[in-house]
């Protein structure tokens, strides 16, 4: 089974990492299905196909928040495994809340908007670790 990636348009989406807002958002990218490994079972009696399963295990990918470039707030983020909580709409008066635990892993990608004035806007990319703050295991959490 596939990934199935989820990109958001930033308007409207709130994002709090370990309980400081992240702002400006521009957009969201974010799995929350993950991928499951291909596991290869042929072996050498194999006569016309090969064989295989999918892992029990997913892993999410990264989530990458595009977002104004703003340095003082974007350093202020940790790089401990925290909660990371986004709010977005999905209809016109409804909104849903996931809640995953990551590590922010790196900050990059800066690009110029159309005008100077404008800004910057970069990366925040936060690493899926599924572990708590006791270190178990503890996939993404949805709510409305």
């Amino acid at each position: 089974m596939s990934k199935q990636t989820i990109i958001i348009d930033g308007e409207g989406v709130t994002a709090k990492f370990n309980d400081v807002t992240i702002a400006d958002i521009n957009t969201l990218t974010f799995s929350i299905r993950g991928e499951r490994e291909e596991i290869n079972l042929t072996t050498i009696d194999a006569t016309a196909y090969m064989v295989g399963l999918l892992a029990d295990l997913q892993k999410i990918e990264d989530i990458v928040i595009n977002k104004k470039h703003d340095p003082a707030a974007d350093e202020a983020h940790t790089s401990d495994n925290k909660e990371l909580a986004i709010t977005y709409q999905t209809g016109k008066a409804n909104t849903k809340t996931i809640t995953f635990w990551s590590q922010l892993k790196n900050a990059a990608g800066a690009t110029q908007e159309r005008a100077p004035s404008d800004g910057i806007n970069h990366d925040l990319a936060f690493f899926v670790t599924n572990l708590n703050a006791s270190l178990v295991e503890t996939g993404p959490e949805i709510t409305s």
